[in-house]
């Protein structure tokens, strides 16, 4: 009975070290097994502090990165190529302890305001998230529609503040998509790096 307890014994540990861990292109960690099966990887949750306590000596931003340059549904109808797609930009700040996101959108038309409206305060951005939860943003600064004819661009820009309840959720769990709740409708876009905002606040938070 104990050589069988043995052999199982060293039979799981060989089996725990014959799994691969890798990272998809879509940045989803999965296990691969010798056998040839995989699965994904259980992700472990790090719960932010919900009692967080802003700091004043937080005071910075992060550079406008891109989150996504995906296909608008109401320019596909129209357009094709780049025409079709809309490029968004995140950036973090805090001023003060207070955190804000810095939201900028591009299309390649000098008329993208006739398809979307001009972006005005009051804008609602629903950041959702990988808990079937979601944080939403109201644009309340720096509410901006810039109309490049030269460049045959329209950029599209606001600022939101984001509450410590939400900085607690944007700290704890992945955003998978965007939807900007454009004055014409309101459109979802998958981001590239759910972890982007977790991980550029507390970069900025160590400042």
């Amino acid at each position: 009975m104990r050589i069988v307890f043995l052999v199982l014994a060293v039979f799981s540990t060989l089996l725990i070290h014959a799994q691969i861990e890798a990272v998809t292109k879509d940045g989803r960690e999965v296990v691969l097994f010798e056998n040839g099966n995989w699965e994904f990887k259980k992700e472990t949750v790090v719960e932010a502090d919900t009692r967080i306590e802003l700091d004043k000596s937080w005071t910075g931003q992060s550079k406008m990165e891109e989150m996504y340059f995906a296909v608008s549904e109401r320019l596909d109808r129209f357009f094709s190529g780049t025409k079709n797609k809309i490029r968004g930009k995140s950036m973090c700040v805090f001023e003060n302890g207070q955190a804000k996101i810095a939201f900028q959108w591009e299309t390649y038309l000098e008329d993208g305001h006739r398809y979307f409206g001009y972006l005005k305060e009051g804008t609602k951005v629903s950041l959702k998230m990988k808990n079937n939860d979601s944080v939403d943003l109201i644009l309340s600064q720096a509410v901006e529609t810039d109309i490049r004819e030269k460049y045959n661009v329209t950029i599209f820009t606001g600022t939101a503040l984001v509450s410590p309840e939400q900085l607690h959720k944007l700290l704890t769990y992945p955003v998978e998509t965007t939807v900007v709740h454009w004055k014409k409708d309101a459109e979802e876009y998958p981001v590239n790096d759910g972890y982007f905002y977790r991980h550029t606040f507390q970069e900025l938070m160590k400042r």
